[in-house]
């Protein structure tokens, strides 16, 4: 073997192969129970922790992400489905650090997307994600091939509905959906919970259901409380996570750290942002939720 042969054998045995960049999924059957509000502020929060995060507006037709952040940009994502440019050319910097790949509100030609099609743009975001530590996509309502598509691609899926049995309900409609492709159950987010007690009650409720008809489980990575003042921010413009006094704010903490704990690890690329020191309550195992 020839001294080129070996050098480069040698370059093979050192090279580490760049680790695929987690992507988490925020999802939900039913509209209006606060997924985008969710997204955004998980988002900024794990920006805020100092990984380099990309939000992706992925709520075909009826993407409201922009709104939320009060956010414009020249392409989006059905540009980068349509061929007229890159993923990474339609990407926009937003507040608090991330950055984002917004949506479109209105009929487009991605409202008609056929699975493989959405395949196929996952496909090509996945060059852009490379980017990032961590990227975020908000789905859109109900059971569309977009938001399954994004859910068996994703690292951790987060469910998110809220005590109404109508939204419960839609919640176990997505985990039945989920387990019959072969895909992990999300993770529970109850939102706009007025208790813990109700919290509680709401995750228990879904996850003997995903037990004795599924044999699966739904583990709770948080609740979020009924905190007036985030739908105001969101009438706003603004998330609660680009400020520091909200009730809501500790819960959504909350739910990072349990997102983070549940994601592979992820690449720092940044220095946190100084914030104020708050203790996180632990949300209790999912296992204990049925004998409480």
């Amino acid at each position: 073997m020839n001294d080129r042969g070996i050098s480069h054998q040698a370059e093979g045995l050192t090279e580490t192969p760049r680790p695929r960049t987690p992507w988490l999924c925020v999802a939900g059957a039913k509209g209006g129970v606060g997924k985008t509000t969710l997204s955004s502020n998980l988002a900024l929060l794990l920006a805020r922790a100092g990984y380099r995060t990309l939000l992706v507006d992925f709520d075909l037709g009826t993407g409201n992400v922009g709104v939320h952040l009060r956010l414009q940009a020249r392409r989006d994502l059905d540009d980068v489905f349509e061929g007229r440019c890159s993923a990474r050319a339609a990407v926009v910097p937003g507040p608090g650090r991330i950055d984002v790949l917004l949506g479109r509100s209105g009929p487009t030609r991605l409202t008609t997307a056929t699975a493989d099609e959405v395949d196929a743009l996952l496909q090509d975001l996945r060059e852009v994600a490379a980017d990032f530590d961590v990227v975020v996509f908000d789905t859109g309502s109900g059971l569309h091939a977009s938001t399954l598509g994004v859910a068996a691609r994703c690292d951790l899926t987060l469910g998110v509905t809220t005590p109404d049995v109508a939204s419960l309900t839609d919640a176990y409609a997505l985990c039945k959906v989920l387990h019959a492709r072969g895909l992990a159950l999300p993770h529970l987010v109850v939102n706009r919970a007025r208790t813990r007690d109700e919290a509680m009650s709401t995750a228990a409720k879904l996850d003997t259901v995903c037990r004795r008809f599924l044999g699966a489980t739904s583990p709770l990575a948080g609740w979020v409380c009924d905190e007036p003042l985030i739908a105001q921010s969101a009438q706003e413009q603004r998330p609660v996570a680009l400020s520091d006094s909200c009730r809501g704010l500790d819960d959504l903490r909350s739910v990072s750290a349990a997102a983070l704990a549940a994601l592979p690890p992820l690449r720092r690329r940044r220095e946190p942002c100084a914030q104020p020191t708050r203790r996180v309550r632990l949300r209790p195992p999912s296992a204990d939720l049925a004998a409480r």
